[in-house]
């Protein structure tokens, strides 16, 4: 305890010498190198004593700001530019513009692709269908256009206002494509029609379609086919002999739709399908064969 007085006069010593404002000399350190270091140091410790707005913080913070614009050092005038971030006063500025997206006025669409995106903008957004920049016959008309990019985007927008006008031209398109990517792009999209749909247009048979093409079908058919329709056993003729031949992206899409479009009552005609298979197919139609349900 006779160690206690001591302690507290340090202590008040440090206190007192912390509350003392840095001097003009101070300031005029931060223009040396071989002192700005310290200045700058002092000059941010006093600083950080003004957590709240104050007189006394009104007072020091402008004499800051005023040593800043009257320094002609860049190196002064950066560290007292980072000083001037603790006053209790400065309210930073916003990064984005807190005006709202769906506030700002829409381009005029003179192309068909401004068009596009202003109407996808407004899908976005939930507009009013009244307001669309693009009626679904003009819609229509560019999902046929014979640039790609166009087509698809205006397919994907017209399956979001019009499944029902958007689901033919698909499958029409994937029918005549060749490049897998496009194929692809195209799958999805019919994929994304409701199912029901999707099923009542389900094409039969892939015949005259590039492999890519019949592969995206045979995954579709997998996907979509359900109930016993009469197309069901127009869908399983086209389906056999896609089961056959070198292991590839088609005869694997065609063995993983058996489950959902074969039966037990087919075994045999699967299994004789299955004979002769490749090392890389054999354990897909056996997986296959061991997935079909009883009915």
């Amino acid at each position: 305890m006779k160690h206690l007085p001591l302690f507290l006069a340090c202590f008040a010593c440090l206190v007192g010498s912390a509350a003392e404002a840095p001097s003009d000399a101070t300031f005029a350190d931060l223009a040396i190198a071989e002192k700005r270091l310290a200045a700058q140091q002092a000059i941010f410790d006093y600083s950080r004593g003004f957590p709240k707005v104050t007189p006394e913080a009104k007072v020091w913070f402008e004499r800051v700001r005023l040593a800043a614009k009257s320094s002609e050092n860049p190196e002064a005038q950066a560290a007292l530019g980072q000083v001037l971030l603790l006053d209790p006063a400065y309210k930073p500025l916003l990064p984005l513009n807190p005006k709202q997206a769906q506030h700002y006025d829409a381009p005029e669409g003179t192309t068909p692709e401004t068009k596009l995106a202003e109407l996808e903008r407004m899908l976005d957004l939930h507009g009013s269908p009244k307001e669309y920049p693009l009626p679904t016959d003009a819609l229509v008309a560019l999902a046929k256009n014979e640039d790609f990019i166009i087509a698809q985007r205006a397919n994907r927008l017209l399956r979001r206002i019009s499944p029902t006008a958007a689901a033919p031209i698909l499958w029409e398109r994937m029918a005549k494509l060749t490049q897998r990517s496009q194929i692809q792009e195209v799958e999805d999209e019919i994929l994304r029609l409701p199912s029901g749909l999707a099923t009542k247009l389900l094409l039969v048979d892939p015949a005259g379609m590039s492999l890519a093409a019949k592969a995206a079908w045979a995954r579709i058919v997998s996907a979509r086919i359900n109930g016993h329709g009469k197309s069901r056993l127009a869908i399983q003729a086209a389906m056999l002999p896609l089961l056959k031949g070198p292991a590839n992206e088609l005869t694997e899409a065609a063995w993983a739709a058996v489950p959902r479009l074969f039966a037990e009552a087919d075994r045999a005609v699967l299994t004789e399908a299955s004979q002769g298979l490749s090392e890389r197919l054999a354990p897909k139609a056996k997986a296959a064969l061991e997935a079909l349900p009883a009915k």
